[in-house]
């Protein structure tokens, strides 16, 4: 009886949020791009693609003429500030003595100027003050500013207080970004997609001077985050091929879209049927298909998670058996949860729990994938030591790249060099140790992607379970502010120039 109870009270939830976001038009969707990373080698060429990628969405579904502004790494400089692997592989003297001597990392990069055309300044603070000063100030309560960041972030002090990274400086906290976003007319819906590590910060704009807590910022944002603010996200690659792409970004605007990177079409993003692929549905298309490390984040999860509870009485638990669970879901999170029950093999009633111990099992799994993996490297590293000693006993010189006879020697007697290090006692060993601890730091990977899944499932039934009690637990102005939340989650891109 109780879940029949309850079940209308997600269904009028629903027919609000349509209702709600039908009734909103506005006076047109401006686009701001923050991109690159803090120095060239940390300014991966994936950052680039990134934009590019946007870029051609928003010509896709906003028009050609779509008011655009990219700030990315120097600018307009034409310094070499992007990094990208090299189209060839090193000689293998160079990468013998760069795996013997610890440099293997930086070998293969080669750097050059971005090419994204028509930037508009840097990717700096004063860059970002001087667009909320000017355009962003000019904004007004029909307007819609989507903010993208695909760059660099890091962990905050407090935690949730995380960073994004600012070209050759130092980087910028929530708090910081938030005083930005309070140079816009509140009236103004503002549109997050993050995809820097430790994004999952950011969501918290919605709280006055995005600080998580009873008090709500007066301004109208919402957001999307590639992950939670105490992780790493995945991206961020010096490799030139889109199609080995797997981030945030990929799968958010292949679903939007309708299409990969690369071209390739995109289909049943249209999760609930209307006819559209909202904001909500391209992150719901993220949790279920991107095979990455992510634990995606919208504000809404972390409204509730603020103002909601899933303990004390009458109230629905997480641990509620999983139809019941089901019963409150939208459709969205309900094929996410079905679709990670599927892959995950979860079966039972109590849902969460197995997924719990699934997790348990995996990160002992992972725990001893990766001991093994720091074994082999310590092994690997001993070995590495004793070639290095018997090659330095014949060219000391190697033991500094900037000596003078470093090149000399490397020109006259390379060959001598390679063959000293491949004939070397240790070398058989050290090439099978290598190998092992690359193999092990892959299963570790595999075995961290699955773990993150189980953590993806049971924050959705969190979520869902967090919603059914809202109501039960808030004030009608609480519950009313997370209705508008959900309505501007539920946004399309286009929607401006199709009159909705």
């Amino acid at each position: 009886m109780n879940c029949h109870k309850a079940r209308p009270v997600s269904g009028l939830l629903g027919v609000f949020v349509v209702l709600f976001a039908a009734s909103f038009a506005y006076g047109g969707d401006h686009f701001l791009t923050i991109g690159g990373g803090d120095t060239p080698a940390n300014n991966q060429v994936s950052l680039e693609k990134n934009v590019l990628f946007f870029h051609r969405l928003l010509t896709e579904t906003e028009g050609k003429d779509v008011p655009q502004d990219v700030l990315f790494s120097d600018g307009a400089g034409k310094t070499r500030d992007l990094q990208m692997l090299a189209p060839d592989d090193p000689p293998r003297i160079n990468l013998l003595l760069a795996r013997v001597f610890a440099g293997e990392s930086e070998l293969a990069f080669r750097f050059r100027p971005h090419d994204i055309p028509g930037v508009r300044g840097s990717s700096t603070r004063r860059g970002l003050e001087e667009w909320f000063n000017t355009t962003g100030a000019k904004l007004g309560e029909d307007d819609r500013l989507f903010i993208y960041f695909t760059g660099h972030g890091g962990a905050g002090n407090p935690a949730q207080n995380t960073t994004l990274s600012m070209w050759c400086e130092r980087p910028l906290t929530v708090t910081d970004f938030t005083k930005l976003l309070d140079k816009i007319s509140p009236k103004t819906q503002v549109v997050l997609i993050m995809v820097q590590c430790h994004s999952g910060g950011f969501a918290n704009v919605i709280f006055k001077e995005g600080k998580p807590g009873p008090v709500l910022s007066p301004a109208r944002r919402c957001g999307f985050f590639a992950t939670t603010f105490d992780r790493n996200a995945a991206g961020c690659t010096p490799d030139t091929v889109e199609e080995d792409y797997k981030d945030y970004s990929t799968y958010f605007f292949a679903a939007l879209g309708g299409k990969t990177r690369t071209g390739k079409r995109v289909e049943g993003c249209d999760l609930d049927g209307d006819g559209r692929v909202s904001l909500a549905e391209a992150h719901a298309h993220v949790l279920l298909h991107s095979d990455t490390i992510d634990i995606p984040v919208m504000t809404s999860d972390e409204f509730l998670r603020q103002f909601s509870k899933i303990s004390g009485e009458s109230l629905i638990a997480v641990e509620a058996p999983y139809n019941e669970l089901l019963e409150h879901a939208t459709p969205m999170q309900r094929i996410v949860l079905e679709g990670l029950s599927k892959e995950l093999g979860l079966t039972t009633q109590g849902r969460a729990t197995e997924a719990l111990h699934l997790a348990e099992i995996l990160e002992a799994q992972r725990k001893t994938a990766e001991n093994e993996t720091r074994k082999h490297n310590d092994e690997r590293g001993n070995l590495a030591r004793d070639i290095r000693s018997r090659l330095l006993r014949r060219w000391p010189e190697l033991s500094n790249a900037w000596h003078p006879r470093v090149a000399e020697l490397m020109q006259k007697e390379g060959p001598e060099i390679q063959h000293a290090i491949e004939s070397d006692s240790a070398y058989p060993r050290w090439e099978i140790v290598r190998r092992e601890a690359d193999d092990f730091d892959e299963k570790a990977m595999v075995l961290e992607r699955r773990w993150v899944k189980c953590k993806r499932f049971t924050r959705t039934l969190k979520t869902v379970a967090l919603a059914a009690n809202l109501e039960k637990v808030a004030s009608p102005e609480v519950v009313e502010r997370y209705r508008q939340i959900l309505a501007d989650e539920s946004g399309t891109l286009g929607r401006a120039s199709e009159g909705k």
